[in-house]
């Protein structure tokens, strides 16, 4: 069991380079300061981009807000929380 567990903690012990990039882009489109260690631990970085990929950005949820005003709609919560959601609600409105 001990042996598993080392291994594992290996695997996860740094984030990709791919990884760190995306935290970085992420932090500067959301406007917010990236996690101590985001860089050093591969589950910081995690944690960080499953939070921040799913988010849609401030500018794109200020883009949407601006459509629904203009015509009279309403955005939906989910499109309010979740990017992908976000972006189809945009693509079918604008």
């Amino acid at each position: 069991m001990t042996h598993m567990a080392d291994t594992n903690e290996q695997r996860k012990g740094t984030p990709t380079e791919k990884m760190v990039a995306a935290a970085k882009t992420a932090a500067e489109r959301h406007g917010v300061k990236l996690p101590a260690d985001f860089d050093k631990d591969f589950d910081v970085c995690k944690k960080f981009l499953d939070e921040y990929l799913a988010k849609p950005t401030p500018k794109a949820l200020s883009f949407a807000e601006k459509i629904a005003k203009e015509k009279g709609l309403t955005l939906p919560d989910e499109a309010r929380t979740n990017a992908k959601a976000l972006s189809a609600w945009i693509d079918a409105n604008k």
